[in-house]
């Protein structure tokens, strides 16, 4: 999308404005070119240290490097790139299928630290209290308390019932669909939806 920015001329030296205006087109930024890595020339692993490890046609490896989602909401499944650890990018995997099984594995489990959401199943209460809001509630991965500063700072609506609240530590959490929740869990987030 190009944008239009009308610019008055200056006004003549005999001292009348003229009412022809200048437009000037404005370019976006352009989107940053990554490499593409294609799968069958990497391979993604732990070292014996744990460190998480990149090796390219058998002969190149990145040390210590993050696996992160490039659309985590919109598509989940593709286009996974690979980080250095001061996060610079190293190139984008597509397809992550089509990685051999040892690296689609170990890249999940990079992804997961990075994209650790636990998911809410009951609200067990909710106060709201100096502008911060208190959560007692039930996850997928057991219970929790957290604290997230005011509404417009924690929710955030994604369509079909799902919300994702954020906590001051900027932990999130998420809330697959409201309305299929039990009645007080819904009760008591109608206070703040």
């Amino acid at each position: 999308m190009i944008n239009m920015i009308e610019e008055p001329k200056a006004t003549p030296s005999n001292g009348h404005a003229e009412n022809v205006s200048d437009v000037r087109k404005i370019e976006p930024p352009r989107e940053p070119e990554y490499d593409t890595i294609e799968p069958e020339k990497v391979r993604v692993f732990a070292d014996s240290t744990g460190r998480i490890r990149a090796t390219f046609d058998s002969d190149k490896s990145q040390l210590d490097i993050k696996v992160v989602r490039c659309f985590p909401q919109s598509d989940p499944d593709h286009f996974w790139a690979l980080l250095h650890r001061d996060n610079r990018v190293i190139g984008v995997i597509a397809d992550p299928e089509e990685l051999d099984e040892e690296s689609r594995k170990t890249s999940l489990r990079c992804i997961e630290g990075v994209y650790f959401l636990p998911c809410i199943t009951a609200v067990h209460s909710l106060k709201e209290e100096f502008g911060a809001i208190y959560f007692e509630v039930e996850t997928d991965r057991g219970p929790r308390s957290f604290v997230s500063k005011g509404v417009r700072e924690a929710l955030e609506e994604m369509g079909d019932g799902e919300i994702i609240l954020t906590d001051v530590h900027e932990n999130r959490y998420t809330i697959r669909n409201v309305e299929s929740m039990d009645q007080k869990s819904r009760r008591l987030l109608e206070r703040i939806i």
